[in-house]
């Protein structure tokens, strides 16, 4: 079982009505198997310095008394889910990937929109906006489901110890899907990503619902809220204790490193979307695709135009002050 099945409760829906019946009332998960709390701690704890750039990026988005919902109508209209489904299965066709994945809507999903290796898992209670929906395909088809696929047909593909590619590959995999994410939208603050490291350094001092008061202020749709403070607390059985799983800090520190990497690096773009690889690893992966006969690096569509590309990477940048 993978850990973040490992990790989502078999109760979530009944206590979110419990806590939704009183919100100061602290969920009391169940899991399916006995989580091991060092697992909860793989991605490190939050960094003071990056902590302070993520209170920037959020204080800047909410400066001169703007909400959640002023930021979320930046993103365009709401669309339906079958138009969703159609602009999906349009990034899928042409991009030759229509027989490849399939799309599911359901539910029970904790987040937004998931890839797995042959589905796109989309959550039905959550709201699409035009701009955010494109960001979001950027996002899992055009990072996650690219680079993994250049990932199979690499020499190194499920053997990357052999050649020597050890560094840890998903902080670049999230910082680099949610720079992607801001490509199309017109209002390219990280304030999302930038309050999640927030609430990850928050859940280590605090409860679930002490978290859920924090990010009120901060996060006006109640489902939306809810899963954040899931996904901060999940792998714990009494979430009145401290702590909780920090997978979230990846999003907003590993956009600041790639951010800097792609400004100096921007020649080995292609290195990068070689597969599931680290930044620290493109060297390595350079050297070994130019010894190869052919390189097999299948890009979106959205790189095609690299000097537009470099100009938004520049534009997020400068917005958010990193």
């Amino acid at each position: 079982m993978s850990l973040l099945k490992k990790l989502t409760p078999i109760n979530l829906l009944e206590e979110k009505e419990k806590f939704f019946a009183d919100t100061s009332y602290n969920p009391q998960f169940i899991y399916e198997e006995n989580i091991d709390e060092t697992e909860l701690y793989k991605y490190g704890l939050p960094k003071k310095d990056i902590l302070e750039k993520a209170k920037r990026v959020v204080a800047a988005a909410y400066a001169s008394g703007k909400t959640e919902s002023d930021l979320v109508a930046l993103d365009g209209p709401i669309i339906s889910q079958q138009k969703v489904t159609d602009m999906v299965q349009a990034f899928l066709r042409a991009h030759d990937l229509e027989d490849r994945f399939n799309i599911s809507w359901s539910s029970s999903y904790i987040s937004r929109a998931t890839i797995t290796s042959d589905t796109i898992k989309l959550k039905t209670s959550s709201e699409f906006r035009h701009y955010d929906t494109i960001g979001m395909i950027y996002h899992e088809i055009g990072t996650h489901a690219l680079r993994r696929i250049n990932y199979e047909q690499q020499p190194w593909y499920k053997n990357k110890k052999k050649y020597g590619l050890l560094a840890d590959y998903l902080p670049t995999e999230e910082g680099l899907a949610s720079i992607h994410s801001l490509l199309p939208k017109e209002n390219k603050s990280a304030y999302s990503v930038a309050l999640r490291y927030i609430a990850v350094d928050f859940a280590q001092h605090h409860s679930f619902s002490e978290l859920w008061d924090f990010l009120t202020p901060y996060i006006d749709e109640l489902e939306k809220r809810w899963m954040i403070c899931v996904r901060q607390k999940r792998g714990m059985t009494d979430t009145s204790k401290y702590g909780g799983f920090t997978k979230d800090i990846v999003y907003f520190s590993g956009m600041l490193e790639v951010i800097d990497w792609l400004i100096n690096n921007s020649n080995d773009l292609k290195y990068l979307y070689s597969g599931k690889i680290c930044i620290k690893d493109v060297k390595k992966v350079k050297l070994l695709l130019e010894k190869s006969d052919e390189i097999v690096i299948k890009l979106p569509l959205f790189i095609n135009d690299l000097k537009k590309y470099f100009e938004l990477i520049d534009q997020i940048r400068k917005e958010n002050n990193l």
